[in-house]
């Protein structure tokens, strides 16, 4: 047996033990753990059909699992339609959004009221196809003639699964972000992610955001790793599969394609300024032409991501929507400000929310964060400048892509103020609000009051379960 000089690494025959490493594998087994369980505790104590447009997601996924093929509207099943009908009615689905249902059960979802959102909120009716239902179809294959109840907990636990990936890629981010001694903030950062009480409630339910969130988190990951490690197949691979499969997956993930172009130039001016390879080039030329070509095809496939709604969106964009006023007296900064609510905690079809003290708690941090970046001291920061670039730009284009998308082009009314087309950007959001933090701390009491923040954000989340989920879906 010997020890070096550091006393960081023991040979014992053929074995060598790193602790470092081991705690570390200890730490990353331990959140995502963690992270697993607090979906599956969201997952049950939520009932079914309780989350947005949940019953027309799992619509679509179960009519591939049935079909083994792509549906049309003309493959719409009126034996399905009745045994959700009998499910709603069953877990009180009209009570719970407020919006009771007939008192006789109707033969199909049409019949019901415009108002009940499972009658409009139906993507297989206006074929918009998410490459998340071919995730979920998977798994409902083993259970196709189960009870609806049961394949809706199986396709439920494989977001669970998609949200684990979710946090292991963010970490790795983190991790990537950071090296340097104060490589807690990595994980102060993951932890931020994996408590956010609205983040991991979408992620535990049926629906197409968790698989284009987890495709983001690739990309950014990838970025980060060939910006600190250099160009390689494998990193090109990466943000090309993780962008097509985003996009096709969710349109909220469309922030990807101008993030892209930014961080494709940006490193090809800042490898003109030193050298680079032939090699490095060949993987640039054909990442750039292989992208090219899958966002064509994806502009072609059933996908979020058509020329038409682009056109429709774009031609109904106008400066004055900023100053509009929408029929139920909506202002634009009111949509930002629910935005914010609904990001941090706005449960069921957004009718559970929680008290505006914590609301207002949550955005005193965001504003804290803020002021890190516009006033703290650079010289605290623990990451290399091009990070935090890469970050805030792919914040910043996310935020501007659902603004774009969701507030101002939406010709009703200010409807689609959710926190949740944000969740791609969740990287840039848990960097942001950590480092930003860190600025403005002084260096001797960081880890105190990083570790009070999350202490205190895993409390809010606790709370949510006790305090507001329980309560309200177990009576």
């Amino acid at each position: 047996m010997c020890r070096n000089n550091a006393g960081e690494q023991r040979v014992d025959g053929d074995h060598t033990e790193n602790p470092a490493a081991t705690h570390k594998h200890i730490w990353l087994g331990l959140l995502l753990i963690l992270t697993l369980v607090h979906g599956l505790i969201y997952s049950l104590v939520i009932p079914p059909w309780q989350a947005p447009d949940e019953p027309g997601h799992f619509e679509y996924a179960w009519l591939i699992a049935h079909l083994g093929r792509l549906p049309t509207q003309q493959d719409l099943s009126p034996a399905f339609e009745q045994e959700l009908l009998r499910s709603l009615y069953e877990w009180r689905y009209g009570e719970y959004i407020g919006r009771p249902l007939p008192e006789e059960m109707p033969a199909r979802l049409d019949d019901l009221s415009s108002r009940i959102h499972v009658q409009r909120s139906r993507p297989i009716k206006a074929d918009r196809f998410s490459l998340s239902y071919a995730w979920q179809a998977i798994w409902l294959l083993p259970v196709r003639s189960q009870d609806l109840t049961l394949q809706l907990r199986i396709c439920r636990f494989s977001s669970v699964l998609l949200n684990v990936g979710i946090i292991w890629l963010a970490l790795k981010t983190f991790l990537e972000l950071l090296p340097s001694p104060r490589r807690y903030l990595a994980w102060a950062m993951a932890a931020v992610v994996a408590l956010l009480p609205q983040h991991t409630f979408i992620n535990s339910m049926v629906g197409d955001g968790p698989l284009a969130e987890l495709m983001a988190c690739l990309v950014l990951y990838c970025w980060a790793r060939l910006f600190r490690r250099g160009i390689t197949v494998w990193t090109v691979a990466g943000i090309m599969l993780g962008t097509v499969a985003g996009v096709w997956a969710k349109f909220a993930a469309a922030f990807l394609l101008p993030v892209n172009i930014f961080l494709a130039l940006w490193w090809l001016v800042r490898q003109l300024r030193g050298s680079w390879s032939r090699r490095q080039a060949a993987y640039l030329g054909a990442g750039i032409v292989v992208m090219a070509l899958a966002l064509w095809g994806l502009t072609r496939l059933p996908s979020p991501l058509t020329p038409s709604r682009l056109i429709a969106a774009w031609n109904s964009l106008s400066p004055d929507r900023l100053l509009w006023v929408d029929v139920r007296g909506i202002t634009f900064g009111n949509a930002l400000l629910y935005t914010h609510d609904s990001f941090w905690a706005n449960f069921g079809w957004m009718n559970v929310p929680v008290s505006t003290r914590w609301y207002g708690a949550l955005l005193l941090l965001i504003g804290a964060a803020v002021l890190g970046w516009l006033l703290g001291a650079k010289e605290r920061d623990a990451h290399p400048p091009w990070a935090a670039k890469m970050m805030w730009g792919s914040l910043l284009a996310a935020l501007a892509a659902y603004v774009w998308e969701q507030l101002l082009t939406q010709s009703s009314g200010y409807y689609q103020y959710q926190g949740r087309y944000l969740f791609p950007a969740i990287i840039p959001f848990g960097f942001l609000l950590v480092g930003g933090w860190s600025r403005i701390i002084p260096s001797q009491q960081l880890k105190l009051v990083i570790g009070a923040a999350v202490l205190f954000l895993a409390l809010f989340d606790g709370w949510c379960i006790v305090g507001y989920l329980l309560p309200l879906y177990s009576t």
